[in-house]
């Protein structure tokens, strides 16, 4: 008897462990997945749509919305597609769908086998399952030099209207990431040190400093560059417009150099603050020659 107890005793512990362990691996599975919140912080981003030319048109289901860039926050539970148009004279314009696909993310849920079904329809219900993709690279325009974009439409006037209502609406100086000893300073004299920040100032005359900086791991070892002095450069800025100031080295003379890189002309979808500070400008900085070189 003491043996078939003891038995017994080991096989309901058996099956208590077996239970145990399956509540904590759904548990589990629920607090590290999340129930979608993984797919959400890598998918459920603004949808940003950059033109390849500065100062193209970016047409919104046939309304003209902005210049260079646009953005428009995630569409939360919904199938509705959005129709990008990009021109510019000289251009061939360039059209493209932004609608949702299977998130390829979910298959992770396989990994759990037990328990995918259930977060597959998790996945579904928190709208994570199918999520919007739209272009990560700036939209390439092919050449074209008989293409004149359409002047005469409503859209295209409303657009050249706004423009012209736009006084005294800050604008935007940023600097790349090969950088130190960034300065700025306005026609009164006054100094700002920026860092590399996103910075927003009213119109004007400025001045920018900077230093050529950078450091990267090659091999086994920390490699350091900084040019010995900085580089001062004059720019004028609009409303609603943004400048990079594209910092770079030129190893032949030990000297940091400028390159100026502006969105043009004042832009009515700039006017927002917050839309400013998201366009990332810096993306069109021409190639570092310099890091090209010692870091092919």
């Amino acid at each position: 008897m003491p043996i078939i107890l003891i038995v017994v005793r080991s096989i309901k512990m058996n099956q208590l462990f077996a239970r145990t362990a399956k509540l904590a691996l759904f548990t589990t599975t629920l607090l590290t997945i999340g129930c979608a919140t993984m797919f959400k912080t890598t998918t459920h981003r603004p949808i940003q749509v950059y033109a390849d030319q500065l100062e193209s048109s970016i047409y919104l289901d046939e309304e003209k919305v902005s210049e260079t860039f646009h953005q428009i926050e995630y569409p939360v539970k919904t199938d509705k597609k959005f129709n990008y148009r990009v021109e510019k004279n000289g251009f061939e314009p360039k059209s493209f769908v932004v609608e949702k696909k299977f998130n390829k993310f979910a298959y992770l849920n396989l990994l759990t086998f037990l328990f995918s079904p259930i977060l597959f329809l998790i996945d579904h219900s928190n709208d994570a399952l199918f999520v919007y993709k739209w272009p990560e690279e700036n939209i390439k325009l092919d050449v074209n030099e008989k293409y004149k974009e359409k002047t005469d439409t409503a859209t295209y006037k409303q657009f050249e209207s706004d423009r012209a209502k736009l006084k005294n609406t800050k604008g935007l100086i940023v600097f790349n990431a090969y950088v130190t000893g960034v300065l700025v300073k306005d026609g009164d004299g006054n100094q700002y040190d920026i860092k590399s920040a996103p910075f927003l100032f009213l119109p004007g005359n400025f001045e920018v400093q900077s230093k050529f900086y950078t450091t990267f791991k090659k091999g086994s070892y920390q490699h350091t560059y900084t040019a010995k002095t900085p580089i001062t450069s004059k720019l004028t800025l609009q409303s609603a417009m943004a400048t990079a100031v594209c910092t770079d080295y030129d190893s032949v003379k030990n000297t940091t150099t400028h390159t100026l890189v502006s969105t043009g002309k004042p832009n009515p979808y700039f006017a927002s603050d917050t839309i400013l500070r998201s366009f990332d400008i810096t993306r069109y900085c021409p190639k570092s020659d310099f890091m090209q070189k010692v870091n092919p």
